[in-house]
């Protein structure tokens, strides 16, 4: 058996929806279809993770796998026109030290201000291209001792435009020295507060690797090594280390009407 068969697998739930939030039981019983024993890391992608906390089941499998990472979005758009079923932001951060003591380390979470987005519908506008919302929560994250924020512009696929095109809502497009220049404040405010920003398949900045082998195998409660060779299908500007998702691409009761994974049009 090769070394590579016999490390335990990495999980990723999920890219593809809401499965913490909104599909515990579907991902409880994965994992254990899976065997949880025969899993290195759990990497959780949420805008929500109270059932981490809250649902039985979930809590009882993710106890039995090697460590769990989460990925948490709070982009300060929860409860707007872009994302209608999202948690607020201070909804969110009312957990943030439950969480940390969830997974055992602030470390085991990674902060997600992302996408930067800025849109009108009519006369109502939303954006958290703002510095000033960056910095608040940045303060919340960088005390807790999360070491680290992603990020990146929002990418409008085709489907993503026809849906916005059908509700009326126009982004505002910003060059690539205005990106650039907005990120450069966002790095010198998270550095401010302990955090490192860090860009996810952004044009012009190295690549992030969101899954990132190394990093699981250091944070592992036993050291634990795990795959480090890049995912395959991923995107061209993505230096994710290998995973297995277990997601599909459900319908996500969150409503974000800029997301890729948004089985409608």
């Amino acid at each position: 058996m090769s070394a590579e068969r016999r490390l335990r697998k990495v999980i990723s739930a999920s890219r593809r929806t809401e499965l913490v939030a909104h599909y515990p039981d579907y991902l409880a019983r994965r994992l254990r279809e899976l065997d949880p024993g025969n899993v290195h890391t759990v990497v959780v992608w949420t805008k929500d993770p109270t059932n981490l906390l809250a649902h039985r089941e979930l809590r009882e499998v993710l106890s039995q796998v090697g460590q769990v990472f989460v990925h948490w979005t709070i982009s300060g758009l929860g409860g707007t026109f872009l994302e209608p079923n999202v948690p607020p932001s201070e909804h969110q951060l009312a957990l943030l030290d439950r969480l940390v003591d969830y997974v055992g380390d602030p470390r085991r979470i990674h902060w997600r201000f992302d996408p930067l987005v800025s849109a009108s519908q009519g006369e109502r506008r939303t954006s958290n291209i703002n510095l000033d919302l960056f910095r608040s929560l940045a303060e919340a994250m960088g005390r807790a001792g999360v070491p680290v924020v992603r990020t990146s512009f929002v990418t409008i696929y085709r489907k993503v435009a026809q849906r916005l095109a059908k509700r009326g809502i126009e982004f505002e497009e910003y060059p690539p020295e205005r990106r650039r220049s907005f990120l450069a404040q966002l790095a010198s405010t998270a550095d401010e507060m302990g955090l490192e920003l860090v860009t996810c398949c952004e044009p012009g900045f190295p690549m992030g690797r969101c899954i990132d082998g190394e990093l699981l195998s250091r944070l592992h409660p036993r050291e634990e090594p795990c795959r480090i060779d890049r995912a395959r299908g991923q995107r061209r500007l993505c230096g994710c280390t290998a995973s297995l998702d277990v997601g599909r691409y459900l319908r996500c009761p969150n409503g974000c009407l800029y997301c890729y994974a948004h089985p409608a049009a």
